[in-house]
């Protein structure tokens, strides 16, 4: 046997040793959490962001999401149409974002409160009658309204009003370290 392994340039490995084929653990990979990205885009599951958020896909928040979307959303030609353009964004980037909120606890929680306003805005989605057009048209726009005041109008009114009060403020600290 060694003569015949030295010609092929195997090791010769008697047949009791070697271990049998696991074509489970070979072939199949291992089960995760989450879907990959193109699965979940593709089934519409996978809200990778929340879930890493909240750690498991089975938690209230996310549950919540996954069933506005099948629900309300989904159940709609405009709704599908705009998961769909959602999904090519989302899954462009959520898994990298799923990637450092498992990794960092701190960004997990900021992301946790970044995302609680669009949970309660998505829920105004279930109040849209099922297959209804009109009802997800407008309780989307109210939605997507709301989502925007929160996350581009009320930032930036901050942002005007710390630049007006910042020279009224500037002026008061140097008065205080002149006198």
């Amino acid at each position: 046997e060694e003569a015949e392994a030295a010609e092929t340039g195997t090791d010769a490995v008697p047949a009791e040793q070697e271990e049998p084929l696991n074509l489970e653990r070979e072939i199949m990979p291992p089960p995760t959490a989450e879907p990959a990205p193109e699965d979940a885009a593709a089934d519409g599951g996978g809200c990778l962001v929340a879930t890493a958020a909240y750690g498991t896909e089975l938690a209230p928040q996310v549950q919540a999401l996954r069933e506005v979307r099948d629900t309300a959303v989904m159940q709609t030609g405009a709704g599908s149409a705009f998961m769909s353009a959602f999904n090519t964004a989302y899954y462009a980037a959520s898994p990298q974002v799923a990637d450092l909120e498992r990794e960092h606890p701190i960004f997990r929680d900021a992301v946790r409160a970044l995302i609680a306003p669009m949970l309660y805005s998505a829920q105004m989605l279930s109040l849209a009658e099922p297959g209804s057009e009109a009802d997800v048209l407008a309780y989307g726009a109210a939605a997507i309204a709301a989502m925007a005041a929160l996350y581009v109008a009320a930032p930036a009114a901050g942002a005007v009003s710390a630049a007006r009060l910042a020279p009224a403020a500037a002026a008061a600290v140097q008065r205080r370290l002149r006198g």
